[in-house]
């Protein structure tokens, strides 16, 4: 298996853009889910907050349908949900959701200039498509991702096994 993206967070360009900005909270968003979940047990997937909550796993899983969506968005296809990740054992949900980040910061970064008006969301139900602008995926699936990464990381303290004390988001890698 090749080595997973986000292990560090990839230099940053030169240039300030739209494009490379939104893929540079997309880089920092790869980061903290690589650190998020590396090192991971069963019992801290099956952990719960509670009898209502999802379970780690379970965020996971909603981590990987926002980050499907958000590449959708990058590569302009319309989204049609449910998507249906359920099956997927714990390291192909890691490695599409890391590749997905990856594919779609790559992809923004390509974006020249500072319009990203054509760029848009269609989110397809019951045959009828509607249409948002990238505010509502930066304010949407983007952050919502950060926020589901943040509870990974909460669950993971609850159930005994911390992320490495050296991850440096700040700075972008870890330390050895």
């Amino acid at each position: 298996m090749s080595k997973l993206p986000y292990f560090k967070i990839p230099d940053s360009p030169n240039i300030y853009s739209a494009g490379n900005v939104v893929s540079k909270i997309l880089d920092g968003l790869g980061y903290r889910y690589y650190w998020a979940t590396e090192g991971i047990r069963e019992e801290d997937l099956n952990y719960k907050f509670s009898d209502g909550a999802r379970s780690t796993r379970e965020i996971l899983i909603h981590i990987c349908d926002l980050t499907e969506g958000i590449f959708k968005v990058a590569t302009q296809q319309v989204i049609v949900p449910p998507f249906d990740f359920n099956d997927l054992s714990f390291p192909q949900i890691r490695e599409k959701t890391l590749y997905n980040i990856e594919n779609s910061s790559n992809l923004f970064k390509k974006k020249t200039g500072n319009d990203l008006k054509g760029i848009h969301l269609v989110l397809e139900s019951n045959e009828n498509q509607t249409e948002f602008p990238l505010w509502n995926v930066l304010v949407g699936p983007i952050t919502d991702t950060g926020y589901h990464i943040g509870q990974i990381v909460a669950f993971r303290r609850s159930s005994g096994n911390p992320i490495n004390p050296n991850v440096n988001a700040f700075l972008g890698y870890t330390k050895e």
